[in-house]
C-alpha cells in the first residue's frame, strides 16, 4: 500500500513539481538526469537481466513489447497531437490511453502487497525495484501531461487528467491483486513488460536532449 500512496502523493504534487521545474531549470535538468540514470540501471540490472535468467528470450520479447506499446502510444497521443488539431474525439482517445497507462502502472505497484510465495518465480523477486522505478517514472511523466493539458486547455482540464490517472492507478492496483494471486508464474514476464515500458521514458529523454542540442547548434550557426 505504501507505493500506491506514494504514487498518489506524487500525482497530487504534480502542479507544484511542474512549477518548480519551470522556475529552477538547471536543478530540474540535473534531477531529471539522475532519475533517468536510476531508472535505466534498475530496469536493466534488476528486472530485464534477472528475468532473462528465468524466462530467457521471452523476457526480452516482453520488454520489447512494453517499450513498443508505450512508445507508439505516447508518440501518437501526446507527441503527434502537437501537430494536428486536438478534436474532442481525439481528446477522448487520449484519456482512454492515459487511463490504460495508469492501470498498468497501478498493477505493477501491487507486487509488494502480495505474500512472497504468491508472486515468486524460480530465481529472483524485485517488486521493490519495480515499484520504485514506477514512482520515478511518474515524477517526470505526470509533469509532462500536466503541462501538455495546462498549456492548451487550462487548469481545470489538467486537473481532470490527473484525476483520470489517479482513478486508473487505483483500478490497476486493486484489480491486479486477484490476477497475480491466480497466476503467479506470469509475474516475471509482466515485470519485464513494465521494464520495457518504462524505458520509453529514457528514450524520450535522450531524444529530446539530442533534439535540443541540434536545434541549439543550428541557431548558433544561423547567428554566425
Amino acid at each position: 500500500m505504501i507505493y500506491l500512496l506514494g504514487s498518489l502523493l506524487i500525482l497530487a504534487l504534480t502542479p507544484c513539481v511542474a512549477w518548480m521545474m519551470q522556475h529552477f531549470q538547471k536543478a530540474s535538468r540535473i534531477f531529471a538526469l539522475v532519475l533517468v540514470l536510476l531508472i535505466s540501471y534498475t530496469i536493466f540490472a534488476h528486472i530485464i537481466w534477472e528475468n532473462m535468467e528465468i524466462f530467457g528470450w521471452k523476457a526480452v520479447l516482453a520488454a520489447l513489447s512494453g517499450a513498443l506499446v508505450f512508445a507508439l502510444g505516447d508518440g501518437y497521443f501526446l507527441g503527434g497531437s502537437r501537430k494536428r488539431e486536438l478534436s474532442f474525439v481525439f481528446l477522448i482517445f487520449i484519456q482512454i490511453f492515459l487511463f490504460f497507462h495508469a492501470t498498468i502502472d497501478g498493477a505493477a505497484l501491487v507486487s509488494s502487497e502480495l505474500p512472497a510465495p504468491q508472486i515468486l518465480t524460480p530465481g529472483h523477486r524485485h517488486d521493490q525495484e519495480l515499484s520504485m522505478s514506477i514512482l520515478m517514472h511518474r515524477m517526470l511523466f505526470e509533469v509532462f501531461i500536466w503541462k501538455f493539458f495546462y498549456d492548451r486547455f487550462g487548469s481545470k482540464a489538467a486537473y481532470g487528467v490527473l484525476f483520470n490517472v489517479g482513478f486508473g492507478t487505483l483500478v490497476g492496483f486493486f484489480g491486479s491483486r486477484l490476477l497475480f494471486q491466480a497466476i503467479p508464474s506470469s509475474f516475471g514476464l509482466f515485470e519485464a513488460f513494465i521494464g520495457g515500458a518504462l524505458l520509453h521514458l529514457v528514450y524520450d529523454y535522450v531524444r529530446d536532449r539530442i533534439r535540443g542540442h541540434t536545434e541549439g547548434s543550428e541557431q548558433g550557426h544561423s547567428h554566425n
